[in-house]
């Protein structure tokens, strides 16, 4: 069996799938963050400001990574 440099198999395509499913798990997780800020804030939780800026800072973040690959071509 030759050996073959798995620099030469990376293809772009992978690399976008890649970072599609990146993008898709922090949305998810951002998603989970949301329903649990909802709960503590039913609860009266003193925090909850913080997290909501936690959890935009990070959505700001998906959205900005969005707009860099978009403009490199990179369609998700």
């Amino acid at each position: 069996m030759a050996y073959q440099n798995p620099v030469e198999n990376f293809s772009c395509q992978r690399l976008r799938d890649r970072t599609a499913l990146n993008v898709i798990l922090d949305e998810t997780v951002l998603s989970a963050f949301s329903e649990t800020i909802s709960a503590l804030r039913d609860g009266g939780d003193p925090l909850v400001p913080e997290f909501e800026h936690v959890v935009r800072s990070h959505r700001i973040g998906i959205i900005k990574q969005r707009a860099i690959l978009g403009a490199a071509g990179i369609d998700l």
